[in-house]
Order: C-alpha cells, then sequence, then structure tokens
C-alpha cells in the first residue's frame, strides 16, 4: 500500500534544478554532454566508476545541482517499485 507524503515531510536537499523555459529544445540538447563531463569530473570517480549505484547518485546529483534532468530517485523509485510489486 502506498503511503501519501505530506508537503511537510518533503526533504528540501531533493529539489532538483527549475526546468528551462518552454521554448527551450530539449531533444538533442547539450545536457548529456554537461552529465558526462559532470560525472568523469566528479571527485568520487574512482568509486563511482564500475558502479551502477554510483552512476544513478551522480546523476541525480546532476539533476539536483546543475540542470533539470528527468529522473526517478529513490523516493519515486520505491513508489514505482511497490506499484509493480502491488
Amino acid at each position: 500500500m502506498l503511503q501519501a507524503i505530506e508537503a511537510n515531510d518533503f526533504d528540501e536537499k531533493k529539489t532538483y534544478q527549475a526546468q528551462e523555459e518552454e521554448d527551450t529544445a530539449f531533444f538533442d540538447d547539450v545536457r548529456k554532454i554537461e552529465l558526462l563531463h559532470f560525472i568523469y569530473g566528479h571527485p568520487s570517480i574512482e568509486q563511482i566508476r564500475g558502479s551502477p549505484q554510483g552512476i544513478l547518485k551522480a546523476i541525480d546529483e546532476y539533476g539536483r545541482t546543475k540542470k533539470y534532468l528527468m529522473n526517478v530517485d529513490d523516493d519515486k523509485g520505491r513508489i514505482v517499485a511497490d506499484l509493480i510489486a502491488g
């Protein structure tokens, strides 16, 4: 059974960057390249390398700290997993 998450329970550190203007193209933009540069330049690159969990955390960090990026983080992932297991 899914639990409702109250707005006051939301962890503000998990807020993503705002999405760019509506007229901004999102197909074939440079965010993928910027994301690669972010990951390869990450201070924890040696721990990230070869770690799917580490890579996903770095992608999530990019979406929270750099540029808007559609992403399924731990909280949303748990909701989706619960729905599938339902």
